[in-house]
């Protein structure tokens, strides 16, 4: 009997023949002996099935109408045995190193109940657009949505998850992953490590680039927001937190809208979380958005030089904050 600890990487899939047999085979490719591959599929008519058929004796599949995306989680986390779990897009791949990597970080923060670390970003053919790097844990910064943990990139101690619920959301028509993280992350420390560890699909089918879903989005997120808020036993400490975070959430949107070119439904979400929140600690969040918009809108001349005023606007505002020696509390990243 093997004595390493045995990893459960979990996949959800609803038609998704164009990607899942790449996802399937970088798991395979693993140089981690000691892993089994959950695929929870939601009953697919596009082929996935004929693929997963191939491959049964080699992970561990099941086909059956769900209820969505994060039910579909639910019944594979349900089904893994492993002491350290991951979640792995079926549009998503694996490094072959990732589950040592992981196992190794474990080993050496026996604390933390996820670790998670980066990714490159990559098109619908596999080719790299960037790599994206992660940033020290705070949990206060994740709460807010003003850090992003990658699900793709993070690993979970099975004996932390217990403890919390051993279980996805399945309230949530989407982001699962987020309820997740809020609710270990107000129990538990989590540790980001620098490495390259999975190769995150960013293509037109992908939720975040779909606007329509994007209201959904922000909308679960707030749920999960208010459930913690709303929470008797919750910390004074993050309670203070809620209008920054219901305005983080809401942020987070206008900057799914820019960068699916949805120029002035960003704006207007931008207005929002301003109004939610109306700090000074917005500043960088307008920096920050005035320099995608001047990207992003180059190819129209009025918006262009709407970003051009709103950069020029928020340093002049800084410059002058700074010589009244007015001092923001923190600084928000994008």
């Amino acid at each position: 009997m093997s004595t390493l600890p045995l990893i459960s990487i979990v996949t959800p899939v609803f038609n998704n023949a164009q990607f899942i047999e790449r996802c399937i085979e970088s798991v395979l490719a693993q140089d981690y002996p000691n892993v089994e591959h959950i695929i929870q599929d939601g009953a697919s008519t596009d082929g996935t099935v004929d693929i997963l058929r191939r491959y049964t004796g080699q992970v561990d599949w099941v086909s059956e109408p769900d209820m969505g995306q994060s039910d579909g989680l639910n019944r594979a986390l349900q089904r893994c045995r492993g002491d350290i779990i991951g979640v792995l897009n079926a549009d998503d791949e694996y490094l072959p190193h990732t589950v040592s990597w992981a196992v190794e970080n474990f080993a050496k923060y026996p604390e933390v109940a996820v670790v998670f670390g980066d990714q490159y970003d990559v098109d619908e053919n596999g080719k790299v657009l960037q790599k994206t790097h992660g940033l020290p844990y705070d949990f206060e910064k994740i709460l807010c949505v003003e850090q992003v943990i990658p699900a793709q990139a993070a690993f979970i101690k099975s004996t932390y998850f217990e403890q919390v619920g051993f279980f996805a959301d399945v309230t949530r028509k989407t982001c699962p992953d987020y309820e997740m993280w809020v609710r270990i992350g107000l129990k538990f420390p989590m540790q980001y490590v620098s490495g390259l560890v999975v190769k995150y699909r960013w293509h037109p089918q992908s939720e975040g680039r779909q606007s329509s879903i994007v209201p959904g989005m922000v909308t679960s997120k707030r749920e999960v927001l208010e459930r913690v808020f709303n929470d008797p036993t919750t910390p004074p400490a993050i309670l203070s937190l809620q209008r920054r975070a219901h305005s983080g959430a809401v942020w987070w949107g206008a900057c799914m809208f820019l960068w699916n070119g949805e120029v002035v439904r960003g704006l207007f979400e931008l207005l929002h979380a301003l109004y939610l929140y109306p700090s000074i600690e917005q500043m960088p969040r307008l920096r920050y958005f005035a320099n995608q918009m001047y990207d992003f809108a180059k190819p129209s001349v009025f918006w262009h030089q709407v970003a051009r005023l709103l950069r020029k606007s928020t340093l002049i505002t800084e410059k002058g904050l700074a010589l009244l020696n007015i001092k923001r509390k923190g600084n928000f990243v994008p």
